[in-house]
Parts: structure tokens; C-alpha cells; sequence
């Protein structure tokens, strides 16, 4: 499948759903994803492989991804999913490009965000950062939640011009102090140190942030990560199965991406595997 072929076939509320039940299966034991292989590269790139399966929604995936930096601007990005039955039979589809990636990176954050209770239309929502994915994730709160009123931190005019025409309602673009009222943020920036702070933002707020927890300076707000191995669930893979309660005040999620959302993505663009064996 081709990122248009993605596009046409997924549904983002079932795309929601369905990392919510793979994110709640891998939290009870009912789901497993093998530890990510990370080979690094010169000048910051890398190259990485993750596997899971999640028998509840019929599909297993291995995934092979890379990234390479370029200088003064946005780097190359590849990513292959092969994607097959969860009995182990033969692979059945290849999913390639960069879309399936984006899209199920933002519907995790959804589902994380609605597993924290903090999906509030009336409230405005912080986007650090305004590159594809963070795009992805406001479109998604938008069409799903409702939001219509943006706090958006960037580090180019450019950017936040993009913001602008892009989203729909209120949009304030600019420093730190724009993120004053904000009492949920996501970030997506690839910045290499902090870029803001846990206390930019309204009392309590929550940060979903995709792009590594040293972006934000944390403050005395509650962590959590989606870091499961094969001996230790992560606490986002708890959270959402129920197994932790939601924390209080202000809480950071640092959403590395998990396998058995690649799974979920798979299963939404596919659906039942008999159906794919019987199209092909």
C-alpha cells in the first residue's frame, strides 16, 4: 500500500480505537512487541526495526525505519511495514512510506490523551512544533475533539505561517509566554535540549511529548512512558488498560512509539486478514 492508498482506507476514530485496544492489550500481557533495535549513524541519523503482534486484532507487524539529518532543514525519513496474520502465516502486505508512521504516531497521542481525560474542546491546545506529525495530531483533535484554539510554538516564521492556514479556529503563534493558557500540549520538534517547560503552560496541565522528554523541562510533573519490554510494561500501556489510574496535576508522556500501534494501523488499513488473502 501507498501512503494515498493508507490515506483512503483509514478512519481516524477507528484508527483511535484501535491503538487504544493494542496500547490496552500490550498493558493486561495480551499483546507483545519486541525491544526496538537501534543502529546509529553519522551526523545523528539512524536506522531502527520494532516487531509486535497483538492477537486481539488479528495482525502482526515488523517495521524497518531511517532517518537521515540534513543541514538547514528537514532531514529523509523512510519507513517499510510488513504486515501479516497473527497466527504466523505468510506476510501478507507491505505498507511503505511515511504516512502510516505520522498517522498512527498522532492517534496514539489521541488515544493517550483521551486515556488521561484531558481531551477538552473549550480549552486551548499547545503544538510545539508544526512539522507533519504534530499536523497529523491537530487535524485528529480537531475533527475528533473539536478544537478550534492553538497556542503554537516554532522556531521559523515559516512555520508558524503553515500553522495559521492550517488550522481551523483561534490560533496564536509565539514564545513561550503564548503557551500560558494552554492546559494541554503536544510537541513534535526533533530538538536536540528543551525548548520549553512544563511551567509555560496553564496549572496541571498535560504534555504529550513525541520527540523525547529532554524538549521539556519537566518541573514537578508526574512522568510517563511507553517503554515496554518483555519484562516491564510501560506506564502509557497501563494507563490505557486501566491498570493505573490517571495522575492529577500537571503529567508529561513521552510516547517513544510502540509497536503494537504499527499493529493497530495495520489493522485499520487492512482490516480482517482473510479479507486481504481473499482481494489478492
Amino acid at each position: 500500500m501507498t501512503d494515498a492508498e493508507v490515506r483512503a482506507a483509514v478512519d481516524d476514530r477507528a484508527l483511535v480505537d484501535a491503538c487504544t485496544a493494542a496500547l490496552a492489550a500490550l498493558g493486561r500481557g495480551e499483546a507483545s512487541q519486541a525491544a526496538k533495535q537501534m543502529l546509529p549513524a553519522a551526523g545523528g541519523g539512524f536506522f531502527l526495526s520494532i516487531s509486535a503482534v497483538v492477537p486481539a486484532l488479528g495482525w502482526a507487524i515488523s517495521k524497518w525505519a531511517s532517518y537521515v539529518p540534513a543541514e538547514g532543514g528537514a532531514g529523509r525519513s523512510t519507513s517499510t511495514i510488513l504486515a501479516g496474520p497473527a497466527d504466523g502465516s505468510a506476510p501478507t502486505a507491505v505498507l511503505r512510506g511515511m504516512l502510516p508512521t505520522r498517522l498512527r504516531t498522532a492517534a496514539a497521542a489521541v488515544a493517550a490523551i483521551e486515556a488521561l481525560g484531558r481531551a477538552d474542546a473549550a480549552s486551548p491546545v499547545a503544538l510545539v512544533g508544526f512539522g507533519p506529525t504534530n499536523r497529523a495530531v491537530a487535524d485528529m483533535l480537531s475533527s475528533l475533539h473539536g478544537v478550534r484554539s492553538w497556542r503554537v510554538l516554532v522556531r521559523s516564521d515559516a512555520a508558524g505561517d503553515r500553522a495559521r492556514a492550517a488550522l481551523p479556529g483561534e490560533v496564536v503563534v509565539g514564545g513561550r509566554d503564548a503557551l500560558a493558557d494552554a492546559v494541554l500540549a503536544v510537541s513534535a520538534t526533533g530538538a536536540a535540549g528543551a525548548v520549553a517547560s512544563v511551567a509555560d503552560l496553564a496549572p496541571g496541565a498535560a504534555v504529550v511529548c513525541l520527540d523525547g522528554a529532554r524538549v521539556w523541562e519537566t518541573a514537578h510533573a508526574t512522568l510517563i512512558d511507553d517503554r515496554s519490554t518483555a519484562h516491564e510494561v510501560g506506564g502509557l500501556a497501563r494507563l490505557v488498560a486501566g491498570l493505573d489510574p490517571a495522575p492529577d496535576g500537571a503529567v508529561l508522556i513521552d510516547q517513544a512509539g510502540s509497536a503494537v500501534t504499527d499493529v493497530a494501523l495495520a489493522s485499520v488499513a487492512l482490516g480482517e486478514p482473510q479479507s486481504v488473502r481473499d482481494r489478492w
